[in-house]
Protein backbone atom coordinates (compact mmCIF):
# COMPACT_ATOMS: atom_id res chain seq x y z
CA UNK A 1 0.00 0.00 0.00
CA UNK A 2 1.45 3.35 -1.01
CA UNK A 3 1.00 6.59 0.84
CA UNK A 4 -1.03 9.48 -0.49
CA UNK A 5 0.88 12.39 -1.95
CA UNK A 6 0.49 15.75 -0.31
CA UNK A 7 -1.77 18.19 -2.07
CA UNK A 8 -4.91 18.33 -0.03
CA UNK A 9 -8.25 16.69 -0.25
CA UNK A 10 -8.49 16.57 -4.07
CA UNK A 11 -5.11 14.86 -4.38
CA UNK A 12 -6.11 12.34 -1.73
CA UNK A 13 -9.13 11.30 -3.80
CA UNK A 14 -6.85 10.59 -6.77
CA UNK A 15 -4.37 8.73 -4.61
CA UNK A 16 -7.16 6.57 -3.22
CA UNK A 17 -8.05 5.38 -6.69
CA UNK A 18 -4.46 4.73 -7.70
CA UNK A 19 -3.23 3.24 -4.40
CA UNK A 20 -6.21 1.09 -3.56
CA UNK A 21 -7.13 -0.52 -6.88
CA UNK A 22 -3.95 -0.85 -8.95
CA UNK A 23 -3.83 -3.17 -11.91
CA UNK A 24 -0.69 -5.28 -12.12
CA UNK A 25 0.89 -5.66 -15.58
CA UNK A 26 2.32 -9.10 -16.28
CA UNK A 27 3.86 -9.68 -19.74
CA UNK A 28 1.12 -8.81 -22.25
CA UNK A 29 -1.75 -9.40 -19.81
CA UNK A 30 -3.20 -7.00 -17.29
CA UNK A 31 -4.41 -8.70 -14.13
CA UNK A 32 -6.93 -6.76 -12.07
CA UNK A 33 -7.18 -7.78 -8.42
CA UNK A 34 -10.44 -9.48 -7.48
CA UNK A 35 -12.84 -6.95 -6.00
CA UNK A 36 -15.83 -8.80 -4.64
CA UNK A 37 -18.24 -8.24 -1.79
CA UNK A 38 -15.93 -9.90 0.74
CA UNK A 39 -12.96 -7.68 -0.13
CA UNK A 40 -15.16 -4.55 -0.07
CA UNK A 41 -16.58 -5.48 3.33
CA UNK A 42 -13.06 -6.11 4.65
CA UNK A 43 -11.92 -2.72 3.33
CA UNK A 44 -14.94 -1.09 4.98
CA UNK A 45 -13.92 -2.49 8.36
CA UNK A 46 -10.33 -1.27 7.98
CA UNK A 47 -11.44 2.23 6.98
CA UNK A 48 -14.20 2.31 9.61
CA UNK A 49 -11.59 1.78 12.28
CA UNK A 50 -9.39 4.59 10.88
CA UNK A 51 -12.41 6.88 10.53
CA UNK A 52 -13.67 6.25 14.07
CA UNK A 53 -10.19 6.84 15.52
CA UNK A 54 -9.96 10.32 14.03
CA UNK A 55 -13.67 11.26 14.03
CA UNK A 56 -13.66 13.00 17.40
CA UNK A 57 -10.22 14.58 17.14
CA UNK A 58 -9.71 18.34 17.09
CA UNK A 59 -9.12 18.30 13.33
CA UNK A 60 -10.93 15.37 11.69
CA UNK A 61 -9.56 14.39 8.29
CA UNK A 62 -11.84 15.02 5.31
CA UNK A 63 -9.62 12.66 3.29
CA UNK A 64 -10.30 9.74 5.62
CA UNK A 65 -14.01 10.57 5.64
CA UNK A 66 -14.03 10.75 1.82
CA UNK A 67 -12.12 7.47 1.46
CA UNK A 68 -14.47 5.76 3.93
CA UNK A 69 -17.55 7.14 2.15
CA UNK A 70 -16.26 5.99 -1.26
CA UNK A 71 -15.78 2.43 0.00
CA UNK A 72 -19.16 2.45 1.77
CA UNK A 73 -21.03 3.39 -1.41
CA UNK A 74 -19.50 0.35 -3.14
CA UNK A 75 -20.91 -1.98 -0.51
CA UNK A 76 -23.55 -4.56 -1.40
CA UNK A 77 -25.41 -3.59 1.80
CA UNK A 78 -27.85 -0.70 1.38
CA UNK A 79 -27.29 0.47 4.98
CA UNK A 80 -23.59 0.99 4.16
CA UNK A 81 -24.49 2.82 0.95
CA UNK A 82 -26.82 5.17 2.86
CA UNK A 83 -24.10 5.78 5.47
CA UNK A 84 -21.66 6.64 2.67
CA UNK A 85 -24.18 9.10 1.22
CA UNK A 86 -24.56 10.74 4.63
CA UNK A 87 -20.78 11.14 4.98
CA UNK A 88 -20.51 12.70 1.51
CA UNK A 89 -23.36 15.09 2.37
CA UNK A 90 -21.46 16.12 5.51
CA UNK A 91 -18.39 16.89 3.41
CA UNK A 92 -20.48 19.10 1.11
CA UNK A 93 -21.85 20.99 4.12
CA UNK A 94 -18.36 21.91 5.37
CA UNK A 95 -17.24 23.09 1.91
CA UNK A 96 -14.38 20.86 0.81
CA UNK A 97 -13.27 23.34 -1.83
CA UNK A 98 -12.06 21.88 -5.09
CA UNK A 99 -13.22 18.39 -4.07
CA UNK A 100 -16.87 19.50 -4.10
CA UNK A 101 -17.28 18.24 -7.67
CA UNK A 102 -15.89 14.84 -6.73
CA UNK A 103 -18.26 14.62 -3.76
CA UNK A 104 -21.22 15.58 -5.96
CA UNK A 105 -20.18 12.98 -8.55
CA UNK A 106 -20.04 10.19 -5.97
CA UNK A 107 -23.21 11.39 -4.28
CA UNK A 108 -25.11 11.42 -7.58
CA UNK A 109 -23.94 7.86 -8.31
CA UNK A 110 -24.94 6.81 -4.81
CA UNK A 111 -28.44 8.23 -5.13
CA UNK A 112 -28.73 6.60 -8.55
CA UNK A 113 -27.77 3.27 -6.97
CA UNK A 114 -30.39 3.79 -4.24
CA UNK A 115 -33.07 4.73 -6.79
CA UNK A 116 -33.40 8.26 -5.38
CA UNK A 117 -33.54 9.98 -8.75
CA UNK A 118 -34.68 13.40 -7.54
CA UNK A 119 -31.70 13.67 -5.20
CA UNK A 120 -29.35 12.34 -7.88
CA UNK A 121 -30.67 14.99 -10.27
CA UNK A 122 -30.13 17.70 -7.64
CA UNK A 123 -26.50 16.62 -7.28
CA UNK A 124 -25.85 16.61 -11.02
CA UNK A 125 -27.49 20.02 -11.38
CA UNK A 126 -25.33 21.43 -8.55
CA UNK A 127 -22.29 19.92 -10.27
CA UNK A 128 -23.32 21.49 -13.59
CA UNK A 129 -23.67 24.88 -11.88
CA UNK A 130 -20.07 24.57 -10.64
CA UNK A 131 -18.71 23.11 -13.90
CA UNK A 132 -21.12 23.88 -16.76
CA UNK A 133 -18.75 22.42 -19.38
CA UNK A 134 -18.17 19.11 -17.58
CA UNK A 135 -18.96 16.28 -19.95
CA UNK A 136 -19.12 13.82 -17.06
CA UNK A 137 -21.71 15.93 -15.22
CA UNK A 138 -23.79 16.25 -18.38
CA UNK A 139 -23.63 12.52 -19.08
CA UNK A 140 -24.54 11.65 -15.50
CA UNK A 141 -27.44 14.10 -15.56
CA UNK A 142 -28.73 12.46 -18.75
CA UNK A 143 -28.33 9.02 -17.20
CA UNK A 144 -30.30 10.07 -14.11
CA UNK A 145 -33.14 11.42 -16.29
CA UNK A 146 -33.14 8.28 -18.43
CA UNK A 147 -33.20 5.92 -15.45
CA UNK A 148 -35.95 7.90 -13.73
CA UNK A 149 -38.16 7.81 -16.82
CA UNK A 150 -37.39 4.11 -17.43
CA UNK A 151 -38.20 3.12 -13.86
CA UNK A 152 -41.30 5.33 -13.95
CA UNK A 153 -42.55 3.52 -17.07
CA UNK A 154 -41.85 0.14 -15.47
CA UNK A 155 -43.79 1.21 -12.38
CA UNK A 156 -46.68 2.37 -14.53
CA UNK A 157 -46.63 -0.92 -16.44
CA UNK A 158 -46.65 -2.84 -13.13
CA UNK A 159 -49.63 -0.84 -11.88
CA UNK A 160 -51.43 -1.48 -15.16
CA UNK A 161 -50.86 -5.22 -14.91
CA UNK A 162 -52.01 -5.17 -11.30
CA UNK A 163 -55.19 -3.36 -12.35
CA UNK A 164 -55.89 -5.89 -15.12
CA UNK A 165 -55.31 -8.74 -12.67
CA UNK A 166 -57.68 -7.22 -10.14
CA UNK A 167 -60.32 -6.66 -12.83
CA UNK A 168 -60.02 -10.29 -13.98
CA UNK A 169 -60.36 -11.49 -10.37
CA UNK A 170 -63.54 -9.41 -9.91
CA UNK A 171 -65.02 -10.70 -13.18
CA UNK A 172 -64.17 -14.28 -12.26
CA UNK A 173 -65.95 -13.97 -8.89
CA UNK A 174 -69.14 -12.68 -10.54
CA UNK A 175 -69.41 -15.77 -12.74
Amino acid sequence: SSTAPSGGFAASAQSFASAGWQAVAMADTIVVPEVGPASILAEIEVLRERYEQQEHSDVPSPKIQYDFACVLICSPRSADVREGAHLLEQLLEVDVGSATEECLHHLALTYLKLGQYVRAKECTEMWLCLEPRSGMARMLNSLVLERASHDGLLGLLGLGLLGVGAALAVIRRWK
